[in-house]
């Protein structure tokens, strides 16, 4: 597998950042998860896309990073990176998840990048000292951009790939399911393995697919076909040589409705199927599937309105101010967000379909003058076993606006409710 490696300057560091070069990056060996939340309003210096979202996960294990993002609301992206430089600030390019721009529909990727002892040190003791930048063709200086935050819990990077959407087909592909014609096409990578999850509705199918042992791949079909027989292409779902060090790709289709259907309706007579380079007949392939499966997911959802509510309440010092009393929102997706119990807590979210998360604050960021912090909480599930919030065990508040507390003298048990924006990121 191809994997990018890059320096960072010593210089550009602040000196108790930096590991001697014969250093372990990370002496305990565990691997390290950090986490952005990206949105066009904080890009510095250029204007962002303002409808744009996306949130990226990185898993340092020693020398590697390997990242996955996730994005809505953008133009096909062009660039990925990570960039030294803290929130407001800009800098310089310090790892690059790839560089040149991907197929048409595609909606996140996965991949793997090498870095020296430097740049992980530095991640790992100062992960809000970077930030993590999309760029697409009408925003070539940076589209979406996000500081990154450590969590405290391993997350499923294929979940963060996947996103919110529940997939209802499965397939898992390898080289020896690839069946031969005499085309001259070079088929069936031994080497490889691959797994698809899809959902097919209405006019489109959205797939998630990754893989391993592969080289850069360069499609993605469907194709109408039983096990040991070709069949012709149904569904183009990708198009267009990726980078060779992603492992993984997620998007949605434009398909006719008719197709759709006899997919979902029949999809053990349809088979995935993966090109590569080396492998232009197909490299890895697998028969649909509509037996129940379970997978990861990840889900960012903003708030569309909310108040954090305050209690005039009294003080040590004898006076009276206003404190945490509870909140009050309606993030998108229909999730609802308050307190179990007043003033007590814990926060919770209950999702329409009855999942639900209550969450234990691990760390606070500061987020500027007038805004509430951005968090970081620990999630343990409270609803049903299934449904959008049931993955869930990292919960980040993050891209805070507003929300705090008035100042100064206040009546003893009146109330205030104060309007907050925020993005909450739901990783498991």
């Amino acid at each position: 597998m191809f994997i990018r490696k890059f320096a960072i300057p010593g210089t550009l560091l602040a000196a108790a950042l930096l590991a001697s070069p014969a250093s372990p990056a990370n002496a305990s060996g565990d691997d390290v998860y950090l986490a952005a939340g990206l949105r066009g309003g904080n890009e510095v210096g250029v204007k962002g896309d303002a409808d744009g979202r996306s949130t990226v996960v990185i898993r340092i294990s020693g020398n590697e990073v390997t990242f996955a993002a996730r994005w809505n609301k953008l133009g096909t992206p062009t660039a990925g990176h990570v960039h030294l430089g803290a929130k407001g600030v800009n800098g310089d390019v310090r790892l690059e998840f790839f560089t040149k721009p991907l197929p048409a529909g595609v909606l996140g990727v996965t991949g793997t990048v090498k870095a020296d002892n430097e740049l992980v040190k530095a991640l790992i003791d100062n992960p809000g000292g970077f930030y993590a930048n999309l760029h697409d063709a009408k925003h070539p200086k940076g589209a979406v951009r996000g500081q990154f935050h450590r969590l405290n819990k391993p997350i499923d990077l294929n979940g963060v790939l996947q996103g919110s959407n529940q997939a209802t087909l499965s397939s898992r592909a390898d080289g020896a399911q690839e069946v031969p014609e005499n085309d001259g096409k070079k088929r069936g990578d031994q080497d490889g393995q691959g797994v698809w999850w899809l959902r097919p509705s209405g006019s489109s199918i959205a797939y998630t697919a990754f893989w391993s042992g592969l080289g850069a791949v360069t499609n993605g079909h469907l194709h109408r076909g039983s096990a040991g027989g070709n069949g012709p292409v149904v569904a183009d779902l990708f198009a267009g040589a990726l980078p060779e060090n992603l492992t993984g790709v997620a998007g949605e289709a434009p398909v006719a409705a008719g197709v759709v259907k006899r997919i979902a309706a029949h999809p053990d007579r349809y088979y995935a199927n993966l090109h590569t380079s080396d492998f232009d007949g197909g490299a890895v392939r697998g028969q649909l599937s509509d037996r129940p499966f379970t997978h990861p997911r990840a889900l960012t959802a903003d708030v569309l309105r909310g108040a954090q509510i305050y209690s005039c309440t009294a003080q040590p010092n004898g006076g009276y101010a206003f404190t945490q009393l509870g909140v009050s929102a309606r993030l998108r997706r229909g999730i609802d967000h308050s307190f179990v119990t007043p003033a007590a807590g814990p926060p919770q979210w209950i999702a329409p379909d009855g999942s639900a998360v209550r969450g234990a604050v691990v760390t606070k960021t500061p987020n500027g003058d007038g805004n509430i912090p951005e968090l970081v909480l620990d999630a343990t599930q409270a609803g049903k076993d299934s449904g959008l919030l049931a993955h869930a065990t990292q919960i980040l508040r993050l891209n805070t606006s507003g929300g705090v507390a008035p100042s100064g003298a206040c009546t003893p048990g009146s109330e205030a409710r104060v309007p907050y924006g925020a993005d909450y990121l739901f990783l498991g």
